[in-house]
């Protein structure tokens, strides 16, 4: 790449929306040209960005002007156009997931490694303030030892929401837990540590055509001895959307909830937390320009989707999945 802006191109003009904006407001990066296949949002959508438009992903990434793409199609598209994007040449980012199965995003990984470039995933979390404090806390040893994380989401989503690819697993790979839960799964393995074995539950409750679970519950057992619960639905009936995450050891405890901090009862930091980059956009101009590794690089990115699928198999299989997983 030049001294100038770094190039950005986005596939998929959902989520890719927020990022193409964002690509476009970041001083240090360009929005080149964004992808879909529906014209019709397609082309009023490059013209209120003053961008390119394509319909083919794989024409967009042949582009010399574009340094990195974003790929945010469906979850079962992540990690392929991610390889094929990365043998053209360019860095790449999925949105979450980073995929639907181990071994797609397996492959992928080898071509990042094969090709040198980039590969990271759009965890937003890990840009926050708050999810920030609370993983440098653990790393230090300032929740004591370890004892429990716990997730729960409770939140609504329609029958029409289901009409498309969500709740398949060939596209969502999951449904409340992979789909809305994901997230919360990345912050608390990045501030656990590693999982040793996952048992799971999962359900369709209340959506006719959902074809993977609206209801899951997972319990987790990490290396260092702790425990870990997941509750995410997307059935709930009450007046307003539920998110909590919480941590606690023998010395202190954290609760976010609905994303802003709840509790906290650690001794008050005595360093500010240094500079970080605000979203994907921003990290990924740094990376490229050799200041900083991903927030969330695809190793790390790999382990929320890999507990996703030992949940799973453990309801599934009726039995405790010991972690790593093998198989998809």
């Amino acid at each position: 790449m030049s001294d100038g802006p770094v190039g950005f191109g986005v596939i998929g003009l959902g989520v890719g929306r927020s990022r193409a904006k964002m690509a476009a407001e970041c001083p240090d990066a360009e929005l080149v040209a964004v992808c879909d296949v529906d014209e019709d949002r397609l082309g009023p959508f490059a013209e209120e960005m003053g961008c390119d438009a394509h319909t083919d992903y794989l024409e967009m990434a042949e582009r010399e002007d574009i340094d990195c793409v974003l790929v945010m199609t469906p979850s079962g598209m992540h990690a392929e156009m991610a390889a094929e994007c990365m043998r053209r040449g360019k860095h790449a980012v999925t949105t979450k997931p980073m995929d639907v199965r181990l071994d797609v995003i397996d492959e992928a990984v080898a071509v990042a490694k094969e090709t040198g470039l980039i590969y990271a995933v759009d965890f937003g979390r890990r840009y926050e303030d708050e999810p920030r404090r609370i993983q440098r806390a653990m790393a230090q040893g300032r929740f004591g030892r370890p004892l429990l994380a716990t997730i729960e989401m409770k939140w609504y989503r329609t029958e029409e929401y289901y009409a498309g690819w969500r709740g398949t697993w060939e596209l969502d790979g999951g449904g409340s837990m992979a789909n809305q839960g994901i997230h919360q799964v990345d912050l608390v393995q990045w501030v656990m540590g590693g999982v040793k074995r996952v048992c799971g539950h999962y359900g369709v409750l209340a959506h006719d055509n959902c074809a993977t679970e609206d209801l899951a519950m997972a319990m987790l057992e990490f290396d260092s001895g702790a425990r870990g619960s997941i509750v995410t639905t997307t059935t709930y009936s009450g007046s307003a959307q539920i998110t909590r995450v919480g941590f606690h050891g023998t010395g202190g405890a954290a609760l976010l909830e609905n994303e802003k901090l709840a509790d906290w009862t650690l001794d008050e930091d005595e360093e500010p937390l240094p500079d970080w980059p605000s979203n994907i956009v921003e990290d990924i101009v740094g990376c490229i320009r050799g200041e900083r590794e991903p927030a969330c690089p695809a190793a790390e990115g790999r382990k929320s989707v890999e507990i996703l699928r030992a949940a799973y198999r453990s309801a599934d299989q009726g039995e405790w999945v010991e972690m790593p997983m093998e198989g998809p």
